[in-house]
């Protein structure tokens, strides 16, 4: 596997409204093009920092209960897919 992107962001959770730091990367395996989603609830300065957290994380089962929210493996066509769906759902929810 080749990451050929990977970005962190971050934003308020919207559920409690704590920093929540996303990660999204770009990946190419054998002849598949992948883009990942993770998120977790704090605010992580880099993509390196993040995975530190999420490491610590994952190892403590009672906190990688709430603290990871999600891991979102996902195709091109179906990033683009979930792009074009996000968009739609921000228009409507600005009209």
């Amino acid at each position: 596997m080749v990451s050929k992107f990977r970005e962190s962001f971050i934003s308020k959770g919207a559920l409690v409204g704590k920093p929540t730091t996303v990660v999204v990367e770009a990946i190419e395996a054998k002849e598949v093009k992948i883009i990942n989603i993770e998120s977790l609830e704090g605010a992580y300065s880099s993509p390196e920092e993040f995975d530190l957290a999420y490491e610590r994380h994952s190892a403590i089962d009672s906190l990688a209960e709430y603290k990871i929210y999600n891991f979102i493996p996902m195709t091109l066509k179906t990033a683009i897919i979930l792009r074009d769906l996000l968009n739609e759902a921000i228009e409507a929810s600005s009209a």
